[in-house]
């Protein structure tokens, strides 16, 4: 790339780490980023990644991490032509500074945003109930929770509730509530991903112990659907949908996330697996009802992907989480517009590299006319 050319930046959230024995830097979502470097190198497009706090207002350039042999290295770069944003969920105070920074470096040099934001689960049912008649069926019972009454009367209605973040990730924050011959029982796994379980008198007790492990958070709460295998594993299917090389959505691939027995989140980060979706559904449906099923998910995966389009503002990339009930309902319980890509890093035929893949080359598409394809990479750093 000439000098005076962008390139694709690809801002992360968290700070870059020593890795002690190694002596190297490793950042956020490492093996992903690594990938998408190489692969970046190899079409010989030019990739960095950058933090919020690497750009410094005053000189208005801009510090990132640039992917040299085999390691990450601390350089000046260019401001980018176009933004890959990988943060995740941010405060309030974070998603103001990330927007003023978003709006400086436009200032600056204009670029293009590869992905919005999703807002929180609320809006996206309320967006699936508002597309077709097909999509809003996939919306689960959903109530805001804005009081210790809101709770009572969703336990009242429902019995069994599931509550969880509004704009959370990764099964963080989630609680759990069912009646037993004692009174109630109430699990969940903390903001840092600790279990919890506590043993409640009545609903009423139950119902103040959720409002206070909520804590005045946006959250959500539905009735706890039957959403485990038959050893008693929370599962969901994983749906990557990417935009190709022509702007158009593609399936790049579908998994089963399978929790712990007896666990209430199916999320990896808590210590769960993955295995290819056709799979994991063929043992809990049968194999043809399976396979209804999957299609199912595939066409329904690129259908939402065009409702949230239409509803929220361009993506480039979008993690759809599916629940299937014993009877094969199904269920969309979120769109995730940040997925990673651990679910499908072991799966054969190229869904891993595919899913490092897609999002350049739609950058490359959404750049065309910016100079960002690159005869001479290492030339735009310093």
């Amino acid at each position: 790339m000439k000098g005076s050319a962008g390139g694709i930046g690809v801002m992360i959230g968290g700070a870059p780490k020593l890795d002690s024995s190694s002596g190297r830097l490793r950042l956020p979502e490492d093996g992903f980023l690594s990938a998408l470097a190489q692969r970046a190198e190899e079409l010989r497009l030019s990739l960095y990644v950058f933090r919020l706090e690497g750009f410094r207002p005053k000189s208005s350039s801009l510090t990132g991490y640039v992917r040299e042999g085999g390691e990450w290295l601390e350089r000046v770069v260019p401001l980018p032509s176009v933004i890959y944003d990988r943060c995740g969920p941010l405060a309030a105070a974070g998603r103001r500074g990330h927007a003023e920074l978003l709006h400086r470096l436009n200032t600056l040099r204009p670029h293009v945003l590869l992905n919005g934001w999703m807002p929180g689960k609320s809006s996206q049912y309320e967006a699936l109930r508002c597309s077709s008649p097909e999509l809003a069926e996939l919306a689960p019972p959903t109530l805001l929770l804005n009081d210790v009454d809101t709770v009572k009367e969703a336990m009242s209605r429902w019995g069994s509730v599931f509550l969880k973040p509004d704009g959370g990730m990764k099964g963080r924050g989630v609680i759990a509530a069912a009646p037993q011959d004692s009174g109630w029982l109430v699990r969940g796994r903390s903001n840092d991903g600790r279990p919890l379980r506590s043993e409640q008198p009545d609903l009423n007790a139950a119902a103040e112990l959720i409002t206070r492990l909520v804590g005045g958070k946006r959250y959500i709460i539905q009735p706890q659907l039957p959403l485990c295998d038959r050893q008693g594993r929370p599962f969901d299917i994983r749906a990557l949908v990417q935009k190709d090389g022509r702007g158009r959505w593609r399936l790049t691939g579908t998994a089963m996330r399978r929790g712990r027995p007896g666990g209430i989140a199916s999320n990896l980060y808590g210590g769960g697996e993955a295995l290819p979706a056709r799979d994991g559904l063929a043992l809990l449906l049968g194999h043809e009802a399976a396979e209804q099923c999957a299609g199912k998910i595939d066409r329904l995966a690129l259908s939402a992907a065009d409702a949230a389009e239409s509803a929220f503002g361009r993506f480039a990339e979008l993690g759809l989480d599916f629940g299937v009930t014993p009877d094969g309902r199904l269920w969309l319980l979120e769109m995730n517009s940040r997925p990673g890509r651990e679910a499908f890093a072991a799966f054969p035929g190229g869904i891993a590299r595919t899913a490092v893949e897609r999002p350049l080359l739609y950058a490359r598409l959404l750049s065309e006319g910016q100079g960002l394809t690159s005869a001479a990479p290492e030339a735009s750093f310093r």
